[in-house]
């Protein structure tokens, strides 16, 4: 426990760390072992069954880490339902052309932040890096700035597409929230108005 704590310490954030330093544990820890995402692109085949269809995590599982995969079937399953409206007849290339849109924004967000860990095997051009840089100033702004931390929510919900992170309001929050010295105050209330 004496690690994890020393862990958490190190954080940018010091919250969790506030809230495990007096705690005792339960019971033994346990690590968390996920070998890779995988993304089977079914979009791109001449042909498939008819009568069948692959669904969720047969089409792409996420490292769980970033909570992505039960929305992106959710969102799937809206597809299917367009799809079905349509009729059966090619339904499997309709669906998996339609499921591969879905999966782009989630799929590029939690594979580009595995990227950002030493220990990941994958290319790293300069667009990942730059944008891993910013998440990085984004989620330092985030422990003080509402504005950006619902940025970024919106974004890891899966509710707006990624390039809004990158709105000139935000980009402005997160260079001088990373300007300035962290404040202990709490985080302000913010109207869902003063985000447009």
């Amino acid at each position: 426990m004496e690690g994890f704590r020393k862990y958490a310490q190190a954080l940018p954030c010091q919250e969790i760390y506030n809230v495990i330093r007096d705690s005792e544990p339960i019971g033994e820890a346990y690590t968390a072992r996920f070998q890779a995402s995988v993304r089977l692109r079914y979009e791109n085949l001449d042909r498939f069954p008819e009568g069948f269809l692959v669904f969720g995590d047969a089409i792409c599982s996420f490292n769980p880490t970033f909570g992505q995969g039960m929305s992106t079937a959710s969102l799937e399953a809206i597809e299917l339902e367009d799809c079905l409206k349509a009729g059966l007849d090619g339904l499997a290339p309709r669906f998996f052309k339609r499921a591969a849109r879905v999966v782009d924004i989630p799929w590029s967000v939690s594979v580009g932040a595995d990227l950002g860990l030493p220990c990941t095997i994958g290319p790293r051009n300069p667009g990942v890096r730059v944008f891993n840089w910013y998440m990085s100033k984004l989620h330092k702004a985030s422990h003080h700035d509402p504005v950006a931390t619902l940025a970024f929510h919106r974004v890891a919900n899966l509710l707006a597409p990624p390039p809004s992170i990158l709105h000139p309001r935000v980009i402005w929050r997160v260079f001088k929230a990373n300007l300035r010295r962290p404040i202990d105050n709490p985080m302000p209330v913010v109207r869902t108005a003063d985000l447009r």
